[in-house]
């Protein structure tokens, strides 16, 4: 009976070791409240044209891995790509996003290319986007812009 083990021994164990598990994952994300380290997280992106800010705010993920993840407030859609960090301070991301009528038919693709620099909660870039229509062909030339981004903050519910 001495080796028998008690489900309320199992429970207190199991209890130890989450709270040791969670200790150890506080210590890994950083004292509470601190800027995370790189691009890697979310931000909030305003496009600028050449006529100033763009009418729309998209959100933007840098997740582990190199996936990036985009949405706009001016259409729905999610894009998708890949992202990397050349440098401390710079980053690059390639991102696709399907576009579909009322038919739930591909209408056209969209892909934006862009690089930019960041410190600490801002960034800021250039991109080129392209769109093309379901058999591959260009909807129009390339465009060019600028966009400037805050990163998302934890808040406190």
């Amino acid at each position: 009976m001495a080796d028998e083990v008690t489900r309320r021994q199992v429970l207190a164990r199991a209890g130890v070791a989450a709270v040791g598990s969670g200790v150890a994952l506080a210590a890994l994300a950083g004292p509470a409240g601190a800027e995370p380290e790189g691009v890697q997280g979310t931000w909030r992106i305003q496009p600028a044209t050449g006529g100033g800010p763009a009418a729309f705010h998209a959100l933007a993920s840098f997740a582990a891995g190199g996936v990036f993840v985009t949405t706009g407030s001016d259409e729905p859609g999610t894009g998708l790509g890949q992202w990397n960090s050349p440098a401390a301070d710079r980053f690059a991301f390639t991102y696709q996003n399907f576009h579909f009528d009322s038919d739930q038919q591909l209408h056209h693709t969209t892909k934006v290319r862009a690089a930019g620099k960041f410190a600490g909660g801002s960034l800021e870039g250039r991109a080129t986007l392209t769109a093309t229509g379901p058999h591959g062909h260009p909807l129009f030339p390339p465009r060019h812009f600028r966009f400037t981004g805050r990163r998302m903050p934890v808040e406190a519910p």
